[in-house]
């Protein structure tokens, strides 16, 4: 594609990029207020195939970052109107002069979702450098959420990591513990963080709250079963070590 025709093409996908981020859910799903659900996720895949960030066209890389908003508000947009309430909620807020407000913050965390899940793909991929970067990213749109917050310390842990730095970790960890007991997360990656720290019995504390707040938190329920394998391990041979000293007390008492 030749330059001119790359610039022309990009101009246009920006114009079109901010006239969709204008536009209300509705309009941008390009659905009336009375769609049925099955409409409204037609609409939103068919849109999605054109703004989904992995279908910018080649040579237009930098229009990446709007193809990112738009799909955002793409996908804000379809969780809204599918939502009998969420859908009532919007459309009467719609009607207030405050509305263009909330629609900014609603975006804002539905960014921030977003880039929190490219963060969560890159780390299936073991690819913590970037998915670093996106974690950053969804803390600055959205830093009242402690799920982004409980997972940016976890990546500082690196292998590396010094005990001082570990437990420097664990404090943080104990901040956002403190602010949201309900944070499986927080609980879970505390308590590897201990666990590397050998402090087992806070660990096994940490994971038992994990896997309380989440019966299907598959790792946590897997290291409590190990430590309980561990223990009744190690019991019969403590029992045959105090036997074994209580009959040589005995001799020597003789």
């Amino acid at each position: 594609m030749a330059t001119a025709d790359t610039a022309t093409k990009a101009k246009e996908l920006r114009e079109a990029a901010q006239k969709l981020l204008a536009l209300d859910y509705f309009s941008v799903l390009g659905v009336a207020r009375g769609a049925s659900p099955d409409e409204v996720k037609k609409a939103f895949i068919e849109a999605a195939k054109a703004w989904h960030p992995d279908r910018v066209p080649a040579g237009l890389e930098e229009v990446k970052p709007l193809f990112g908003k738009v799909f955002a508000r793409l996908e804000l947009a379809r969780a809204t109107v599918s939502d009998p309430q969420r859908r009532a909620r919007y459309i009467e807020e719609l009607a207030k002069p405050q509305g263009g407000a909330a629609s900014a913050s609603d975006m804002a965390v539905a960014e921030a979702k977003l880039e929190f899940q490219k963060a969560e793909a890159l780390l299936k991929k073991n690819d913590s450098v970037q998915a670093e970067v996106h974690l950053r990213r969804a803390v600055q749109l959205a830093p009242g959420n402690a799920d982004f917050q409980v997972l940016l310390v976890w990546l500082q842990a690196k292998p590396d990591a010094t005990i001082g730095r570990l437990r420097e970790l664990v404090t943080d960890l104990d901040r956002l513990v403190d602010r949201v007991p309900q944070s499986e997360r927080a609980y879970f990656y505390r308590a590897q963080l201990k666990k590397r720290l050998d402090l087992t019995k806070e660990a096994m504390a940490d994971f038992a709250r994990a896997a309380d707040l989440n019966p299907n938190n598959v790792e946590a329920v897997r290291e409590l079963r190990l430590h309980k394998m561990r223990q009744e391990k190690a019991a019969p041979a403590a029992k045959e070590s105090d036997s074994a000293l209580g009959f040589f007390r005995k001799l020597f008492k003789r």
